[in-house]
């Protein structure tokens, strides 16, 4: 289960599939998360961060998938990581890919934690358990 304080986040999932958007906005939901947009691409999500920073209302917590057109999820991990404002946020990789150095890479960029496809609920829920978990003791 997840902690209330934690549902009330606003969340970004980053994919260029909109099947693997649609199954975590809906995993999500089913969750009680309510503020959850998203994006096609890295640029696309870079673009709508500023635009929630500008408004005074930055994402939470981010979803990225790694191999997207015209920006990355480790390109777009960079940016995030970049900014000040940013540089603080979970950011959970989900993605195919499960090779050391591909996961090394995000790590060294500044993710989080690292979800394989396909996910499930159980897999999500624990993840961003454990991200929190972390973040209140103080940890990465």
């Amino acid at each position: 289960m997840i902690d209330a304080t934690i549902l009330n986040k606003r969340v970004l999932i980053v994919d260029d599939m909109g099947t693997i958007r649609e199954a975590l906005i809906s995993l999500l939901k089913s969750m009680g998360f309510t503020n959850i947009s998203e994006a096609v691409d890295g640029l696309d999500a870079w673009e709508k961060s500023l635009e929630k920073l500008a408004a005074g209302s930055p994402f939470e917590m981010i979803f990225s998938d790694i191999n997207m057109p015209k920006c990355n999820g480790i390109n777009f991990l960079k940016l995030v990581r970049g900014n000040a404002n940013y540089k603080a946020v979970p950011v959970l990789m989900v993605t195919s890919e499960n090779e050391l150095n591909i996961i090394l890479d995000a790590v060294q960029a500044g993710a989080n934690s690292y979800i394989l496809k396909p996910f499930n609920k159980v897999t999500i829920e624990q993840k961003i358990n454990e991200v929190f978990t972390k973040r209140a003791a103080g940890k990465k």
